[in-house]
């Protein structure tokens, strides 16, 4: 008498990789400053005289003009990035598929 067992397969899932995480970051500044000036001044300087003939113009009046500018411009620029990256190897027999970034 020949007797029989039962047999029984099953497939096992599985996954792998490599999960990676990526960032990219990127800050840019850009300042402008622009300033103008000007300044004026006139300063007149009369001795006294008096009406007796000559001696009136004798004295002389003596005028100052003075003039100052400033013109000022600035700009700056400031550029950031950085790039980081996490990547490790991932093996799962059984409970695939592989959850995001097999962390679960």
């Amino acid at each position: 008498m020949v007797m029989a067992l039962p047999v029984f397969a099953s497939l096992v899932p599985m996954s792998w990789g490599f999960p990676s995480l990526v960032q990219n970051s990127t800050a840019t500044d850009l300042q402008s400053a622009f300033s103008n000036s000007n300044d004026y001044q006139l300063s007149n300087i009369s001795f006294p005289t008096t009406d007796a003939g000559s001696l009136a113009s004798s004295f002389p009046t003596i005028t100052q003009i003075g003039q100052t500018g400033s013109l000022q411009s600035m700009t700056e620029l400031e550029s950031q990035t950085q790039y980081s990256q996490f990547a490790y190897p991932w093996l799962s027999i059984g409970l695939s598929p592989v959850p995001s970034m097999g962390l679960l």
